[in-house]
């Protein structure tokens, strides 16, 4: 940004040049510059120690949570030692006592089985789940009817596991999804493997290491002015602060999740009221725990302090800067003024002597360097006056040459291009009239958009008995030398079908290979090696009587649309004229049956190769297709002017590349 600057200001002054204006260019600026860019290193700096202050931190605090996980765990485990075998003979007395037989379990009595079991009925909990995973009896009324697997595919992968092994599994602490309290659950199939008995247990002791867990995490923010709040969240798939009771936006629910996939951790601004509030998501993972296999703290930091003292200090120097510029410049002015008036008076004689006055002489003056310039500039006119005089008579005898043989460019232009129009008059005479196509295609579109006066790309159809012959044909290059092409393959096609009587697409195809080839070697271009000269087709054969398809292809290959799918048939991978002296290669004929609602394409590569969009890239053939696809249902009448409208709003400024031909017809 400071270099734009600097150089915006030395263009300035070198449109209108002074004294004055050289010396703020020399003298000034650099100064200024230096000025400036220690202002903005001095900025930066600050700015940088505060947000290192910051991030140091959220460091440490997110170290101090770490601590703290790492004593719950320790904690929690202690506990669970003492739970495991409780819950482990309440489960097998429930399963091979109460549950021998399942066929009343949904009604069964569970407060009546906790009481003679003696279990706490405040804090311990029986729940019968279903193979579907919904719990169909407990004694946690809030629960009844709840489906397990909903709550996550992790849980839902360990209970058909249980389902299908017969295993007693026993859980660590985990947060219950209604109270938010710490809950430890063990998993057990019935007998008959209809159902799980899950028995859930809250501990006092384990409410009293999260409440204490809870105080430490929120006395972190109190400990640190710019820290507002400091939240520490788990479950990746419902995420809920272990230490506060928040609702999280649906927003900042999928931005947390992400966290907890992608395990990283990232800063977002937030503008609140007038304050500027920056959230730290720190990932920390967690290997040694069932309770959670990682965490997210979240740091709301409140950084209006900083930002006022980075703006009170940019607007000190900017105060300072302004002065010292003031100061400078109104020195300098004053302390040149005494040279710059002779050099002005110099200068307007130079400027008289630029709009063609060159009968102006400058003043001399004096006995000093200004003077000397003035001689030698009085000297300089008097023989650029010379030099002036003689160059416009050599001038005048130039231009009456150039403008002699400017006329003779634009006859040959024109000779030409009248040319060029008169061949493209000969190539739309050998394409089929609208008229012919309606006849032959009823429900089709032709899209036809040559590169240049004439086009590489043409199309061609007969009908012959009952078949619809057409094909789009793309020869090597475009303009004239395409068009040449053209009449050769237009030419040869009508020979293969009305001369050697070919009614099947690949043997079209054969003859119209052997011909090109044999016209190019008449014309010296066919020698040991495959020629560079020859063209790229799709021909189709349509039977409507008989509802039957023949396509064949040289490297291009008809798309068929059925049923909302796309299906596409390739051609060989050889281009007419493509052959050698002792072997001409053998089409391929591709025969099926069609629908009413079948929509056929054939193309050139015009379309897909075309380059635009905002980065100027291709088109390309995956994206052409899915195009096809979506655009088939329309009326077919109206096909032709979408894919004109989407390639002329793709290529916007860009050049067309090539000749464009699309070719659809559709099967009613």
């Amino acid at each position: 940004m400071l270099t734009k600057l600097v150089t915006r200001i030395k263009r300035y002054y070198m449109r209108k040049t002074t004294i004055f204006k050289q010396l703020i260019l020399n003298v000034v600026i650099p100064a200024v510059s230096a000025l400036l860019i220690l202002g903005v290193f001095n900025y930066n700096q600050t700015k940088s120690n505060i947000v290192n202050s910051i991030n140091t931190k959220n460091k440490i605090i997110s170290q101090e949570i770490i601590h703290i996980m790492e004593f719950q765990d320790v904690a929690l485990e202690v506990i669970e030692q003492s739970l495991n075998p409780v819950m482990q003979t309440y489960s097998s007395q429930l399963v091979n006592n109460y549950f021998r037989n399942t066929d009343n379990i949904d009604f069964a009595d569970l407060n009546k089985i906790r009481r003679e079991l003696g279990m706490d009925m405040d804090m311990e909990d029986i729940y019968i789940i279903n193979k579907e995973g919904i719990v169909v009896n407990t004694t946690f009324e809030k629960d009844l009817g709840l489906n397990i697997f909903s709550f996550g595919d992790d849980h839902k992968e360990l209970l058909l596991d249980i389902f299908k092994e017969g295993k007693f599994v026993n859980e660590r602490f985990t947060v219950e999804s209604s109270t938010k309290r710490l809950k430890k659950y063990t998993y057990q199939t019935t007998l008959d493997g209809e159902y799980i008995i899950e028995l859930g247990i809250y501990s006092r002791r384990a409410d009293d290491i999260i409440n204490f867990i809870k105080t430490t995490v929120n006395k972190l923010s109190k400990d640190q002015p710019s820290i507002v709040d400091v939240d520490l969240f788990i479950s990746k798939d419902y995420p809920i602060s272990l230490n506060k009771d928040i609702n999280l936006s649906d927003e900042e629910i999928v931005f947390m999740k992400e966290r907890f996939e992608q395990q990283d951790s990232t800063q977002v601004f937030k503008k609140r009221n007038k304050q500027k509030l920056y959230y730290t998501y720190l990932y920390i993972k967690r290997s040694n725990t069932d309770l959670y296999e990682g965490a997210v703290v979240r740091i709301i930091a409140d950084r209006s302090g900083e930002d006022k003292l980075l703006r009170r200090e940019m607007l000190k120097f900017l105060a300072v800067f302004g002065l010292t510029l003031v100061v400078v410049v109104v020195l300098l002015y004053r302390k040149t003024r005494v040279i710059t008036h002779p050099i002005k008076k110099l200068v307007d004689k130079v400027n008289r002597v630029t709009d063609g006055h060159l009968n102006e002489r400058a003043e001399v003056i004096g006995n000093n360097e200004i003077a000397t310039l003035s001689q030698k500039f009085n000297s300089m006119i008097e023989e650029l006056e010379s030099y002036y005089n003689e160059l416009e008579q050599k001038v005048k005898d130039r231009t009456a040459e150039v403008v002699q043989q400017k006329e003779l460019i634009e006859i040959k232009n024109k000779h030409i291009m009248d040319s060029i129009h008169y061949a493209k008059r000969i190539q739309n005479a050998i394409l089929p009239p609208d008229t012919y196509v309606k006849q032959l295609l009823p429900k089709s579109f032709i899209l036809y958009k040559p590169k240049d006066v004439v086009s590489g790309d043409f199309y061609w159809m007969t009908k012959k008995n009952n078949l619809a012959i057409y094909a789009a044909v793309d020869c090597t290059g475009h303009g004239v030398p395409g068009a040449f092409m053209s009449i050769v393959g237009h030419n040869q096609l009508n020979y293969a079908v009305d001369v050697k009587k070919a009614r099947s697409a690949n043997v079209i195809l054969d003859y119209l290979n052997e011909g090109v080839v044999e016209t190019l070697r008449e014309k010296g271009q066919v020698g040991k090696i495959a020629v560079k000269d020859g063209m790229d087709l799709a021909l189709c054969i349509i039977d409507y009587k008989n509802m039957k398809l023949q396509f064949a292809g040289a490297n291009n290959p008809l798309c068929l649309v059925r049923n909302n799918e796309m299906i596409q048939i390739k051609g060989n991978k050889q281009a007419i004229g493509g052959g050698f002296d002792d072997e001409l290669p053998k089409f391929t004929n591709h025969e099926m049956d069609l629908q009413k609602g079948d929509v056929i394409y054939t193309f050139s590569d015009g379309y897909p190769d075309q380059f635009g969009g905002h980065d100027g890239r291709k088109f390309m053939v995956k994206k052409f297709r899915e195009l096809l696809l979506k655009i088939h249902s329309h009326p077919i009448e109206e096909q032709e002017k979408i894919l004109e409208d989407i390639l002329e709003e793709w290529r916007g400024k860009e050049e067309q590349v090539d000749d464009i031909l699309i070719i659809g017809v559709k099967i009613e």
